[in-house]
C-alpha cells in the first residue's frame, strides 16, 4: 500500500521552512547578535586648553599670543605705534562715517599726512626717524620733554593693502584688498596677526589661544581663536569668558577681504586671591 503526505500537515512545514529561512537570514531574530548601536563623535574643541586654562590666561595676562604669533619689536623705551587714519587727518567726518587706516605708495604724501595729523595735535612731536618697508611707511616722531616716548606713525602700501573699503567702526565687513603677491595663506596669516595688534582685543583680559589658516579653491582664510574676559557678565561675583572666532577670509582671484565674527562658547569664571576657579566647580 502507497503512503502520501496528509494536507492537514503542508502548513506546519512550510510555516517551520520560513523560519528556518528568516533566521539564516537575520530576519527573524533568533540567535543573531543584535546591531550595533551608531558611533556618535563629538564636535572637535577649537582649542587645546581647558577653561581653567583659559580663565588662568586670563587672570594673570600672560602670554596673550600662542607660540611663533607675529608682533613688532617693543623698541627702546615707551613706543607707541599707530596706523593714520582718514579721521586722522580730516576732523570733520563724524562718528557716523566709517574709519579706516590710509594707504598710499607715494612716500611725500604719507609724509604729509603724518607731518598733518601732528600738526593737529595737542602737543606737536618732531619727526625723528624714518622707516621705508614692503608693507609701510614709517615715520617716529618725540614730543619735548618726552625723549624716553616714541610714536610710531605708520601708513600702509596700497601695493601691499588698501582698507579703504574697511570700516573699523563696525565688527564684521570688508576689510579692504590684499594686493601683494603671491598671495598665499601665510601671507593672509601674516596681515591677520598684524592688524590684532591695532585692535582692542590687544589689551589685558583678551588672549589669542590659537592662529591657524586653511585653503579652498577660490580662497583663503586666517581665524583667530581669542578669548575675552568681561567683569561680572555672568552673574554677581562671577566673570564671563567669550571664546570667539576672528576670521579673515580673501579671495584668491581679486584678494577681497571679509571680516567677520563668531562667538564659540561663554563660559563663568572667577579669581580669588590669584587663583582662577570656574563658577560650575
Amino acid at each position: 500500500m502507497s503512503w502520501s503526505p496528509s494536507t492537514s500537515l503542508l502548513p506546519h512545514a512550510v510555516a517551520l521552512a520560513t523560519t528556518v529561512l528568516l533566521s539564516s537570514c537575520g530576519g527573524g531574530g533568533g540567535d543573531a547578535a543584535p546591531a550595533s548601536p551608531a558611533t556618535v563623535t563629538p564636535p572637535l574643541r577649537a582649542v587645546e586648553q581647558s577653561d581653567l586654562q583659559i580663565a588662568q590666561l586670563l587672570y594673570t595676562g600672560t602670554p596673550r599670543t600662542p607660540v611663533g604669533f607675529e608682533e613688532d619689536a617693543p623698541g627702546a623705551g615707551h613706543v607707541s605705534t599707530a596706523h593714520l587714519k582718514n579721521t586722522d587727518i580730516d576732523a570733520s567726518l563724524v562718528a557716523s562715517q566709517p574709519q579706516y587706516e590710509l594707504c598710499t605708495d607715494d612716500w611725500n604724501e604719507a609724509l604729509a599726512w603724518s607731518e598733518a595729523h601732528a600738526q593737529s595735535a595737542s602737543q606737536y612731536a618732531d619727526l625723528v626717524v624714518t622707516e621705508d618697508t614692503s608693507k609701510y611707511f614709517e615715520f617716529g616722531r618725540s614730543r619735548a620733554g618726552e625723549p624716553d616716548l616714541t610714536l610710531r606713525e605708520r601708513v600702509f602700501k596700497c601695493t601691499y593693502v588698501n582698507r579703504t573699503n574697511a570700516n573699523l567702526r563696525v565688527a564684521e565687513g570688508s576689510a579692504g584688498q590684499l594686493n601683494h603677491r603671491p598671495l598665499t595663506a601665510n601671507e593672509l596669516q601674516s596681515l591677520g596677526e598684524y592688524l590684532w595688534q591695532f585692535t582692542s582685543y590687544n589689551n589685558f583680559g583678551h588672549a589669542v589661544l590659537k592662529s591657524s589658516t586653511s585653503n579652498a579653491t577660490t580662497s583663503l582664510s586666517h581665524t583667530l581663536i581669542i578669548a575675552s574676559l568681561v567683569r561680572d557678565g555672568y552673574s554677581t561675583n562671577c566673570d564671563r569668558v567669550d571664546v570667539v572666532a576672528w576670521r579673515h577670509s580673501a579671495s584668491t582671484a581679486t584678494g577681497e577681504l571679509l571680516l567677520d565674527l563668531e562667538t564659540l562658547w561663554s563660559f563663568g569664571a572667577r579669581e580669588t586671591a590669584g587663583t582662577a576657579t570656574l563658577c560650575n566647580q
